[in-house]
């Protein structure tokens, strides 16, 4: 269970933060929050899929390791994650964003904080990154994680209009994956959605061009390309069952 609390550099100023990655740093998970700023960097070693989110309905993207819930097929068998590219999500733990009241002349304003989850298997007293200095200055690991979670939250705030870009022109189709378990019988995973290749190749040229001007093209293509690694990844199933 996470046990998040705000980050200071008193209480938490001989903490460490582990960051190897692999499933015994909590890595042995199936998918992973994207946004399209990272579609081009993450096609290149998964597939990019949607669903909607099971608790806001809202639509998300998702970097795809596996078919099922804590699934990792890219983990080797020393159960070492390597990535060319590491998805902000994951980048960021186990910090994340929080909300703080302050009160300016009685006005309450609100301010975004750093939280850590002092339950999550990187926090150490040893090894890895320090977080603070010796003398209770921000860490270089720290300043980055800053420049994460500002990246992470400026993202949360556009990717639903990105998602409402999409559906005024019906790109979004619903798909499944299925395959063969290892007694030969057939699994289907849903809730998945996709480009609609058809639909966009029929678009107008103006609708083409709002999507350029508005840097959703390039996102579309990649998540198109990004599919040719679900074969991939189902070669890796087989081949572990």
């Amino acid at each position: 269970m996470a046990n998040h609390v705000l980050l200071d550099n008193i209480s938490h100023k001989d903490l460490k933060v582990i960051t190897t990655r692999g499933a015994n740093w909590g890595d042995n998970i199936s998918c992973a929050t994207v946004f399209p700023s990272e579609f081009a960097k993450v096609q290149a070693n998964q597939p990019i899929v949607f669903r909607k989110h099971p608790q806001t309905g809202q639509f998300e993207a998702l970097a795809l390791f596996g078919f099922e819930n804590g699934e990792n097929l890219l983990l080797n068998e020393q159960g070492e994650l390597q990535l060319s590219y590491l998805p902000l999500s994951m980048q960021r733990q186990p910090f994340l964003i929080g909300q703080q009241t302050q009160y300016n002349n009685g006005i309450p304003e609100q301010s975004l904080v750093v939280h850590i989850d002092l339950d999550s298997p990187r926090i150490s007293t040893h090894d890895g990154e320090a977080i603070f200095l010796e003398h209770g200055g921000n860490s270089e690991y720290l300043n980055h994680i800053a420049q994460v979670l500002n990246a992470l939250h400026q993202e949360h705030q556009t990717i639903n209009l990105f998602f409402e870009r999409l559906l005024s022109v019906n790109l979004l189709e619903a798909f499944s994956i299925e395959y063969a378990d290892k007694n030969g019988e057939k699994v289907t995973v849903s809730g998945f959605y996709t480009i609609n290749q058809q639909v966009l190749n029929g678009l107008t040229a103006e609708q083409l061009k709002q999507l350029q001007q508005q840097g959703d093209l390039q996102a579309i293509y990649m998540v198109l390309a990004s599919m040719e690694h679900i074969p991939h990844l189902l070669n890796k199933k087989w081949a572990q069952q």
